[in-house]
């Protein structure tokens, strides 16, 4: 998968990366279980049931294989699959869009105009920062929908980079026919904001999926697997 989306003529790449690597954390934790308790079952084997006939000892080595097969799973789908995805997901600002970059190539990848914007905050977390500067940041496109960038590295720079490219699509005439200052929150002028929450964003999270609309909203919404 290409680090950066196709760029239209004149169109420059501002920040290209990648989300925190604190997103990682869980396959992490779920790596240390697994091994632990492969190793736990697999020395409990050892002590409690040593066959030394047939067709005990068969059994005894389908049993080990057996967790051995189930702790290969668990691995490839809660661990090597999320550092894959995490990987490959990239968060891309250019001087005319907002993209995220997700694993399936240009059919996965989601691209918005930043003349459309109308606001980009920072979503407080819910855990202790422990001295981490990544966030949530969330931008609304009004009814395009908008983007949710988990784990964003430096996220109150990477919300004030995405402010400034969108204001100087509005100086540069990107925003058309729209009258006044933008928002506290960096939106286009003239445009209220729109509520951004989890069912109307752009956000990793289960089940992928190809941009269903809900019948109560006119806005896009897209998934991404966590």
């Amino acid at each position: 998968m290409p680090a950066r989306p196709a760029l239209q003529p004149g169109e420059r790449v501002l920040v290209s990366t990648r989300a925190h690597g604190a997103r990682l954390t869980r396959p992490f934790l779920v790596l240390l279980l697994t091994v632990f308790a492969l190793s736990t079952a697999q020395r409990a084997l050892e002590l409690r049931w040593r066959p030394v006939a047939e067709p005990w000892t068969t059994v005894h080595a389908g049993v080990e294989l057996t967790l051995l097969v189930v702790a290969g799973w668990v691995v490839l789908r809660s661990c090597l699959r999320p550092l894959s995805r995490w990987w490959r997901t990239r968060y891309v600002l250019t001087t005319r869009h907002l993209v995220l970059l997700r694993p399936g190539g240009p059919r996965k990848t989601v691209s918005l105009p930043l003349h459309q914007l109308r606001r980009v905050d920072v979503e407080r977390r819910s855990s202790p920062a422990l001295g981490r500067r990544d966030g949530r940041v969330v931008a609304d496109f009004g009814p395009l929908g908008g983007l949710r960038l988990e784990h964003a590295p430096e996220a109150n720079r990477l919300a004030g980079l995405i402010r400034r490219a969108a204001e100087d699509q509005w100086a540069a005439g990107g925003g058309t026919g729209r009258t006044g200052d933008p928002g506290s929150g960096g939106g286009a002028p003239g445009l209220p904001p729109t509520r951004v929450d989890r069912d109307a964003v752009v956000a990793p999270r289960r089940g992928p999926s190809v941009a269903p609309r809900r019948p109560w909203s006119r806005r896009a919404v897209h998934h991404e697997e966590e």
